[in-house]
């Protein structure tokens, strides 16, 4: 089993699976008088304090949004901050596609089909505004490609392509500036 960072918890999905978080993954949503009275630094104590009551208090490596929920909220009526947080939602840290697995569906028109797919992917994506999109196996794309076992200036110029297509892309997307991309 993967050990999680210390100041991290699973939390539960609706559909039954668990992603690991931390405070630092949390978007929150405020309603009433907690609306413009919560200090960042207050709201990052607070919820270190909450994940560390569930950690070394109750001895849990698993919650559900709602019990952070509940748990932040009464943690900020104790330090006179009148909330009751009506969403609490995760940051998806990485989303993550693999080039290969778009240059093995591309079909008969090659190229043209996978850089269609490419750009579908990176806007599918950006969707959810995620912390980073990540592509992998750029250099096995790119010999898938080129049609070559070994690398060969083709496959630098298909690589340049590739690189240079999603960076404008990735620039022209609404949002993406607050996302990091990353391509190996």
């Amino acid at each position: 089993m993967i050990q999680l960072r210390e100041d991290c918890l699973m939390i539960q999905q609706p559909d039954g699976g668990s992603i690991p978080f931390s405070a630092e993954d949390l978007t929150l949503e405020f309603v009433g008088g907690a609306v413009g009275q919560v200090d960042q630094e207050l709201l990052n104590n607070a919820a270190m304090g909450v994940l560390h009551y569930f950690q070394e208090e109750l001895e849990r490596t698993s919650i559900t949004v709602a019990e952070f929920a509940e748990a932040l909220a009464k943690v900020l009526n104790g330090l006179g901050v009148v909330a009751e947080v009506t969403e609490v939602r995760i940051a998806d840290p990485v989303r993550v596609s693999d080039l290969r697995v778009l240059a093995a569906g591309s079909g008969k028109m090659g190229e043209l089909e996978f850089f269609a797919r490419l750009r579908q992917t990176l806007k599918d994506q950006l969707a959810d505004r995620p912390r980073a999109v990540e592509f992998r196996g750029l250099r096995g794309c790119v010999k898938q490609l080129v049609g070559r076992k070994h690398w060969c200036p083709a496959c630098d110029r298909m690589q340049a392509w590739i690189i240079e297509s999603l960076q404008a892309w990735f620039g022209q997307e609404p949002g993406a500036e607050k996302t990091a991309m990353v391509i190996r």
